[in-house]
C-alpha cells in the first residue's frame, strides 16, 4: 500500500510503498527547476526516509516525462544565497539543497527521464545508481551563468567521471546525452523510456532482498573510499554486519539452499 509523506510543498511528492521510498520532483511546468522550498523539502523528507527501518531503498525521480530536473530556480538564485568562503565542517550535514542526500546510508536510485542538469544533476551525483532514459540529456550550465559550482559538486563529479571529463563538463556547459553520459560513468544504464519504470522496480527489488546492514557499510565505505565519508563510520558499519542477525540468517540460508530473510539488524 502507497503512503504518502507530507514534504510541506506540492512541488516535491514523497510516497512509501512497502521496503521502497520514493521522492519526486514535480514542478513540471518548469522542467521541475528545484526552488528554495523543494531543497527543504528533500532534506525533511531524507531524514524520514533515514530514520525508517522498513525503508531499504530510494529512489528519486522527476514528474512529466520531459525532465528529472533541470536545475536550481533560477529565480531563486542571488548571490547571497551562494556558497561560503569558509564552510564550517558541518555544512554538509545540515544542508537544505542536494548535500543532504549524503545523510542517507541507505541504497538511492536516481530514475532520470529527460533534463538532467545543473542542480538537478548535483541531486543526481549523490545517487549510488543512477537509470537513464535514451533521451536524457545531462550537463552543468554554471559558466553560462557566471556562477561556481559547490565544491562538494565538483568533488563527486570527479569522483564519479574523472577530472578530464569533469572539465569537458563544467567548462563548456554543454548538454550530454544519455550515452555520452553512460560512456563517462555518469549514468549507469540507459534504456528506453517506456522501460525505465519496470528497470528501477527491478533493481529496487534486487537491493532489496540483500541484507540492508550490508548496503548500509557497502555505501559508507565507499563513500570513506572516495575521501568524502568517515572512515571509522565505516569500519563500525562492517562490524555490525559480521555482529548480525542477519549474517546468521545468511549463513543458514546458504546452508539449507533458501533465499535468506533479513531484517536489517
Amino acid at each position: 500500500m502507497t503512503q504518502s509523506v507530507d514534504t510541506g510543498t506540492n512541488k516535491l511528492i514523497a510516497e512509501t510503498e512497502g521496503a521502497i521510498g520514493r521522492i519526486v520532483f514535480d514542478n513540471p511546468e518548469r522542467h521541475n527547476a528545484i526552488t528554495a522550498d523543494m531543497f527543504a523539502a528533500l532534506a525533511a523528507v531524507v531524514d524520514v526516509y533515514e530514520e525508517d527501518p522498513a525503508i531499504r531503498v530510494v529512489v528519486i525521480s522527476g514528474a512529466g516525462g520531459r525532465a528529472f530536473a533541470s536545475g536550481a530556480d533560477i529565480a531563486n538564485l542571488d548571490s547571497s544565497r551562494g556558497p561560503s568562503r569558509e564552510p564550517s565542517s558541518a555544512d554538509n550535514r545540515t544542508s537544505r539543497g542536494p548535500a543532504a542526500l549524503g545523510r542517507l546510508t541507505k541504497p538511492l536510485i536516481a530514475a532520470v527521464d529527460g533534463y538532467c542538469l545543473g542542480g538537478g544533476l548535483l541531486v543526481a551525483l549523490h545517487a549510488d545508481l543512477l537509470v537513464a532514459t535514451d533521451r536524457s540529456q545531462f550537463g552543468i550550465p554554471a559558466a553560462r551563468l557566471g556562477v561556481g559550482y559547490p565544491i562538494e559538486g565538483v568533488e563527486q563529479l570527479v569522483g564519479r567521471v574523472g577530472d578530464a571529463n569533469a572539465a569537458l563538463i563544467l567548462m563548456t556547459g554543454d548538454r550530454f546525452s544519455a550515452e555520452e553520459a553512460h560512456r563517462m560513468g555518469l549514468a549507469h544504464s540507459v534504456v528506453p523510456a517506456d522501460q525505465l519504470d519496470h528497470d528501477v522496480e527491478r533493481l529496487c527489488s534486487r537491493l532489496v532482498a540483500n541484507a540492508p546492514l550490508t548496503l548500509r557499510a557497502v555505501k559508507l565505505s565507499i563513500a570513506a573510499a572516495a575521501g568524502r565519508g568517515d572512515r571509522q563510520a565505516a569500519l563500525d558499519a562492517i562490524a555490525d554486519c559480521w555482529a548480525s542477525e542477519d549474517f546468521a540468517e545468511g549463513r543458514a540460508a546458504f546452508q539449507e539452499h533458501r533465499e535468506p530473510q533479513f531484517r536489517g539488524r
